[in-house]
């Protein structure tokens, strides 16, 4: 028969029980305290440890003092205020690098280094600069990446470039303020209170290189506000602040959020009353005029290009006889004569890099240069839409002039020389000896080496309309690079970028991130704390 057996409570089990809660309370106290900061969890485990301490004192008097005063209490304090010491350190430590953000180099190529370049532009800063990213929580290994690279910046300036990121799913209004989507990035003055200076904010491009874009991008927010590009309005030019599919408020809008100062310009009221594009002008954009320009105002444009201006004439297939561009056209002949470069009467057509149409044309080969550092064909090509073919005069160019193609189409493209036939009709066809075979040039540029004077010439101009300039990435990314060339920022920044953004390691979640921080930080000292209290009070007893 089984006996009942008696619980007998004595003083002594009361006061071994106190010590031992009072030092695991202790323990969850000071985890907690370094973790989480002072919090209520944090205070009732003081008061739980406080109340452990009294009842052990209380109950077994001589185990207190021993434990105090005694040479096992001595030898025993040391080792539990050392594994105290030790966890405080680990985590503290911790806490003290993820904030200060400490960057280390190990590889031997420097792949994690800020190139001289950037270092120059970053030593210019003078003025706050937030970086604010947003990634929700299918993106934290993109988070990841960009973080060990951003923080290249920040230690460089010493904390004048500072980092924020957003969850655009746990904060969609602030998203929507942004205009932000799962991964974009913008930067942005700050005020004095530490708010982002709106009027400052700028959407940072991602491309091919990290370094580059994110330098560049600071570069812009530095010269924001001092340079301006015109749209010249004149000769029924596609209207910047249209918000139909045919109009340019995407671009417009694109220019302004660079940082850059838009204004229109009319090249016809210029020439009337024998005045001068702007000085402050760092590039004119002439998009799709519909007739050519006269004597007068050529000579507008000539005075401008001579004195170190830039030109981004855009030209779309025009069937009537004094379209803008033709061929035998007077702006025409200037450009051909002076810079080695004009537009053809002929509409491009491509049976192989094409999307609906044979006379939807997919780039299909550049050649390397500034405009075309960030174009790729293959994975992010430009679309053009009834384009027609430019010419390059590269042989026996003008003495000063440099110049070259930029986007070519495939080697079985030709130009459509009967443009009446293919207005009419819409119908085409190639016919040896009168139409021109390919591969032909859909983008150029021109550059006078003695004054500076530039001009990047594209045979369309549907490319950069709100209706496609968002639909292929190519297209954005020829046109903004393309400004960047003309107004000559890209002088301001040339080097070879050296971040890969490619960093080997096993993306985690927030909660699997968070359990093996704890674990090693907090958990594996604490458990070491724990087994040292637990042997030393078992020893004090003895």
């Amino acid at each position: 028969m089984q006996q009942n057996q008696n619980v007998v409570i004595t003083r002594q089990r009361v006061g071994q029980a106190g010590s031992f809660a009072a030092g695991f309370a202790l323990l969850v106290a000071v985890l907690g305290l370094v973790w989480t900061g002072l919090s209520t969890p944090v205070i009732i485990a003081f008061v739980v440890a406080a109340i452990g301490v009294a009842t052990w004192a209380a109950f077994t008097p001589r185990d207190f003092v021993a434990f105090i005063t005694g040479r096992q209490a001595r030898y025993g304090t040391m080792a539990f205020f050392s594994a105290l010491l030790l966890t405080g350190i680990v985590a503290l430590t911790y806490m003290l690098v993820r904030e200060q953000a400490l960057t280390f180099d190990l590889t031997m190529s420097e792949e994690f280094t800020l190139s001289l370049e950037t270092k120059d532009i970053l030593h210019r800063i003078n003025r706050p600069i937030q970086i604010t990213g947003f990634y929700s929580s299918l993106n934290l290994l993109q988070r990841e990446i960009d973080d060990q690279f951003f923080r290249l910046y920040e230690t460089e300036t010493n904390g004048l470039i500072r980092r924020q990121y957003i969850d655009p799913d746990e904060a969609p209004a602030v998203a929507a303020s942004f205009g932000a989507q799962d991964g974009s990035l913008y930067i942005s003055f700050l005020n004095d209170d530490g708010s982002i200076d709106t009027t400052t904010l700028a959407r940072v491009p991602r491309g091919t290189s990290q370094e580059r874009d994110m330098t560049e991008a600071i570069l812009r927010l530095q010269i924001s506000g001092t340079v301006t590009v015109y749209f010249d309005v004149s000769h029924g030019a596609r209207d910047p602040m249209d918000t139909t599919p045919e109009g340019l408020s995407g671009i417009h809008g694109g220019v302004q959020e660079s940082g850059l100062i838009t204004a229109p310009l009319d090249t016809t009221a210029l020439a009337e009353a024998n005045g001068d594009v702007p000085a402050d002008a760092a590039a004119v954009l002439l998009v799709r005029p519909l007739t050519d320009y006269t004597e007068a105002e050529i000579a507008v444009l000539d005075r401008y290009l001579n004195r170190g201006g830039g030109l981004f004439i855009m030209s779309d297939v025009l069937f009537n006889e004094d379209s803008f561009l033709q061929q035998d056209g007077a702006f025409n002949q200037y450009l051909w004569a002076n810079f080695g470069i004009r537009a053809l009467d002929a509409a491009i057509v491509d049976p192989v890099a094409s999307d609906r149409s044979a006379l939807d044309i997919f780039s299909a080969a550049v050649f390397t240069g500034t405009v075309t550092d960030r174009f790729d064909p293959e994975t992010d090509p430009a679309l053009f839409r009834l384009a027609r073919a430019v010419d390059v005069n590269i042989d026996s160019a003008p003495d000063n002039i440099a110049n070259g193609k930029l986007v070519l189409t495939s080697e079985l493209a030709y130009g459509e020389t009967d443009l009446q036939r293919l207005g009419q009709t819409n119908t085409f066809g190639y016919d040896d000896g009168v139409d021109i075979r390919g591969p032909l040039t859909i983008a150029g540029w021109a550059w006078n080496q003695a004054t500076n004077g530039r001009i990047l010439l594209i045979g369309d101009s549907d490319f950069v309309s709100n209706g496609m300039v968002d639909q292929y990435l190519g297209n954005g990314i020829l046109f903004t690079d393309g400004v960047v060339w003309l107004t000559k920022l890209e002088q301001s920044i040339t080097f070879e970028p050296q971040i890969t953004g490619v960093v080997p390691f096993f993306p985690l979640d927030q909660a699997t991130h968070s359990a093996l921080l704890f674990g090693v930080v907090f958990l594996v000292p604490g458990i070491v704390l724990a087994t040292g209290i637990f042997v030393w009070t078992r020893r004090t007893r003895q």
